[in-house]
């Protein structure tokens, strides 16, 4: 495996994603196995840089972090990149008894090792996970144990559209939500119920959770859609090689 990064990217990370940056210009850490070059992977962390926004669209661009070149998708290569990033930002030129990376907010889809290996690395981090790859997640799933496509999409309503669990405002919203959409997938799609209970519901509470309590993460469900971003950009290039 290879780790690449530049002083210039780390220096960011600190500065950008760092607890202590004001609210109006933090950003979420996030990170994505994005596609396959030859025969390697490619991770790539992002951030969006809110010191400075483009002309046309007065939006913040994403810049690229830290990315790691690899042969596998397992926990100690994910360790591995977390933990020489981690490394970065606490260098030398920390002083010992400050230690940047707690506090952070991670961001990336629901791939088990990449979420165990970056908890192990930033032990006092948080973890958003990406909606949309929750609802395909959810939408596959219950399209494989033949739960009718009017069934799906309701379900998946209750879920994830604007009155829907993702987007509970409080804690009674949620539960009162969370309630009336087990109601709906018991009556209706009960061989998906252990799924949605065990593994989409906990992630969108999670999510929710976070963002109550981070307030500049915005109250909207988060995607991970600046690496998705990254990632076709990073395709364009490597087609022109």
């Amino acid at each position: 495996m290879i780790v690449l990064y530049k002083d210039e990217q780390i220096h960011d990370l600190r500065q950008l994603c760092s607890p202590d940056c004001i609210p109006s210009l933090r950003s979420v850490l996030s990170v994505d196995r994005t596609f396959n070059l030859s025969s390697l992977y490619v991770t790539v962390m992002v951030y969006k840089n809110r010191k400075v926004v483009r002309r046309v669209s007065q939006d913040s661009p994403i810049f690229v972090g830290p990315m790691m070149l690899h042969g596998d998708g397992k926990f100690p290569t994910y360790h591995h990149f977390f933990s020489a990033v981690n490394a970065a930002m606490n260098g030398s030129q920390v002083a010992s008894n400050e230690f940047l990376c707690e506090g952070i907010v991670t961001g990336s889809d629901e791939e088990q090792a990449m979420v165990n290996a970056c908890k192990a690395a930033f032990p006092q981090s948080s973890q958003l996970y990406c909606m949309l790859h929750c609802k395909d997640n959810a939408r596959h799933y219950m399209s494989s144990v033949g739960i009718p496509s009017n069934v799906r999409q309701n379900v998946l309503t209750k879920l994830f559209a604007c009155n829907g669990v993702a987007e509970s405002g409080d804690e009674e919203t949620m539960d009162n939500r969370v309630a009336d959409t087990m109601q709906y997938v018991r009556q209706n799609a009960g061989d998906a119920a252990e799924y949605i209970q065990d593994r989409i519901l906990p992630k969108i509470a999670s999510n929710n959770r976070l963002q109550w309590r981070e307030t500049w993460l915005g109250q909207h469900s988060w995607s991970n859609n600046n690496c998705e971003s990254v990632n076709h950009v990073l395709k364009l290039q490597v087609c022109k090689l």
